[in-house]
């Protein structure tokens, strides 16, 4: 089986995150582009539009990752973090009493 991805267009991701499974904890890093990707696979043509993060000086996809999970806009990951903290730390004070 041959295939073969082609770049088609860049498209800037301001505000966006890749989420990564990192030993049981959620934890994001900022998207730089999303990238409009065409993939020929034995003659058969698809486009995807994919994430793409900056690691030193490497841009590369993000869904390649083994610990990848999902793409979030940084705000609702931002939300879901407060509240996770915030039922830790009542779960904390039930314990203390």
């Amino acid at each position: 089986m041959s295939s073969e991805e082609t770049i088609i267009q860049i498209m800037p991701a301001t505000g966006w995150v890749a989420v990564y499974d990192m030993e049981g904890e959620e934890s994001a890093e900022a998207i730089v582009c999303f990238a409009l990707v065409e993939t020929v696979e034995d003659g058969v043509k698809q486009r995807s539009v994919r994430p793409m993060c900056a690691d030193e000086r490497v841009i590369d996809f993000a869904d390649e990752a083994v610990n990848f999970l999902r793409v979030e806009e940084l705000a609702e990951f931002e939300e879901e973090d407060e509240e996770e903290d915030e039922e830790e730390d009542e779960e904390e004070e039930e314990v203390e009493e």
